[in-house]
């Protein structure tokens, strides 16, 4: 009997390309708002006719407006980029805590064992230069 395989809603691969190539638009995206927002900005200046200036204002206006708000999705976006990986890095050290935790606890059960060892074989030291001492 063969064995139906169900399709995968959820990919991390196939959410994680998308995030990619969304955040690449973004970049064009502001990178062609701020040249436009320039070019608004020189019109402005030149413009001697109040209406036409004032309509490179509004321009001008709407075009930051909208660079803000993308800027400030990027800025979200790389700020829980951002997040997950401190979350990785502490999660990371928790673990390298509890391994040097453990090692130390072996360290100094070693220590113990080695210093009731030390002890005996100064007490069998101390026994054999007694029994060699001269009566």
């Amino acid at each position: 009997m063969a064995k139906t395989q169900t399709p995968r809603l959820f990919s991390f691969k196939k959410l994680t390309v998308a995030f990619l190539k969304t955040q690449k638009k973004r970049e064009y995206l502001v990178d062609k708002l701020q040249r436009r927002l320039e070019i608004a900005e020189k019109e402005a200046e030149k413009a001697e006719d109040p209406a036409v200036k004032a309509e490179w204002t509004r321009i001008i206006g709407f075009l930051t407006q909208t660079l803000n708000s993308l800027l400030r999705s990027y800025d979200v976006t790389k700020f829980n980029e951002d997040l997950q990986q401190l979350k990785r890095l502490i999660e990371m050290a928790k673990e390298e805590h509890e391994r040097l935790s453990q090692w130390q606890a072996e360290l100094e059960a070693r220590e113990r064992a080695l210093a009731i060892k030390e002890e005996e074989l100064n007490r069998k030291l101390e026994a054999l230069a007694k029994q060699q001492q001269p009566r």
